[in-house]
């Protein structure tokens, strides 16, 4: 008979020896950090809390300084072990995790279980994570290694997160359980001795309260690893009438374009480029995370650039020309929509105008644009990371800088 927990813990870790680890988890970071759905710290645009030594929780400043740290060790060859632990809202609330500061608590208490299991001394312990109270599904995002780490592993038995959600349910439901066993008859003079039988009757009775709550619940988090949870959720996107008009002025510009030919910005007559920079306009207008994402973009290539020079035409000269190129990356994305749609038109025998292909069509590009700049904007912040470091930390020869310095003043950008 199938179980479905009370509580769903996922946990995986990418090899440090692949090419691609050390950066992903570096990213990695900045989404749970910083994604819609996470709760941010007052005054900061980021939600990330942890310790990264033993001590009382650390609000930090950035999410980078985490994420630096992150990929430095992951260079190194260590594991960051990246978890989510959730409930459902019903539960949360009842259980007393109703705020912000609540969950830091919760992972605070619960951290050790998640290190003991994975075989992480608590004084070599490092930790982030950050809360997304998301609707129906509250959960929490960790990411943890070893900072004393010496031996490379690359496999974690299935068993070990299993034990760690049971650990974890034992802890957190605790007077439930006791509850539970005493209308049994099964009551136990310490909770810590509960059989794997008793858990199992427990998680099957929980199910058994709300059986279709549970089921969607266990749908939403059972089937998906944690990086499959970072996905962007519908309700984050943007309002239905807003999809609407978007959708609506999506068909208009679809009427406008050459119904032939090869559909790319640089290529279009001025007339139509004209066209095409409002819809983006209104994409930006009418999605304020968008608009966000490409704000991000343009300070951290803006950043960058202030690393070598600070005369302020450049650098307004320089933003522009950034927001430009965050605008054609969206303008492109959107000519991509456009083209697939000419070619189902010229599959079929009559145009398709229904609105609520156009609907699905938008829906559908808002996610690949937000999917775009989150990845161009962490890029951009990584790629200022390295500039930064390489800069201020005196590892190019004085000609090697000489020689970049030169480059960026062929670009226009006077030091």
């Amino acid at each position: 008979m199938l179980k479905i927990s009370a509580l769903i813990y996922k946990q995986r870790f990418f090899h440090p020896n692949r090419p691609k680890t050390a950066v992903s988890n570096y990213v990695h970071i900045g989404y749970i950090a910083t994604r819609p759905g996470a709760v941010r710290h007052a005054n900061l645009p980021h939600g990330l809390f942890g310790k990264l030594e033993p001590g009382n929780i650390d609000v930090f400043q950035t999410w980078q300084e985490v994420a630096r740290i992150a990929r430095d060790f992951s260079r190194q060859g260590k594991n960051m072990y990246r978890g989510v632990i959730s409930l459902r809202t019903e539960t949360a609330m009842e259980l007393g995790l109703n705020n912000f500061e609540a969950w830091q608590q919760y992972i605070e208490q619960r951290i050790i279980t998640l290190a003991a299991h994975n075989r992480i001394k608590i004084e070599n312990l490092c930790w982030a994570a950050a809360f997304h109270n998301e609707k129906d599904h509250p959960h929490l995002h960790v990411v943890f290694w070893d900072r004393e780490q010496t031996i490379l592993k690359n496999y974690t038995h299935p068993e070990i997160p299993n034990r760690i959600r049971k650990q974890l349910i034992k802890d957190t439901f605790a007077f439930k359980i006791k509850e539970f066993c005493a209308e049994r008859d099964l009551a136990k003079t310490g909770i810590t001795n509960i059989t794997d039988d008793v858990l199992e009757q427990f998680e099957y009775h929980m199910k058994s309260l709300n059986p279709r709550a549970f089921r969607a619940f266990q749908q939403r988090f059972e089937h998906e690893d944690e990086d499959s949870l970072l996905r962007l959720p519908k309700h984050h996107l943007s309002n239905p009438q807003a999809v609407e008009q978007v959708a609506f002025h999506l068909f208009e510009l679809r009427q406008a374009l050459p119904k032939s030919g090869r559909l790319a910005y640089k290529l279009l007559t001025p007339e139509a480029k004209i066209l095409v920079d409002e819809f983006v306009q209104e994409l930006q207008q009418q999605n304020p995370y968008l608009a966000e994402m490409m704000d991000t973009y343009v300070a951290a290539k803006l950043a960058v650039a202030k690393l070598y020079t600070s005369n302020p035409a450049a650098l307004t000269s320089q933003s522009s020309k950034y927001q430009k190129e965050a605008e054609t990356r969206i303008a492109n994305r959107v000519l991509s929509t456009v083209r697939t749609i000419i070619k189902l038109e010229q599959a079929s025998d009559v145009g398709i105008r229904q609105i609520e292909h156009y609907r699905t069509w938008t829906e559908q590009l808002i996610m690949e644009l937000l999917s775009v700049m989150e990845q161009l904007s962490m890029q951009a912040q990584l790629d200022y990371d390295d500039k930064a470091k390489v800069v201020f930390g005196g590892e190019w020869s004085k000609q090697a800088k000489k020689e970049w310095l030169l480059r960026q003043k062929d670009k226009g950008i006077e030091p």
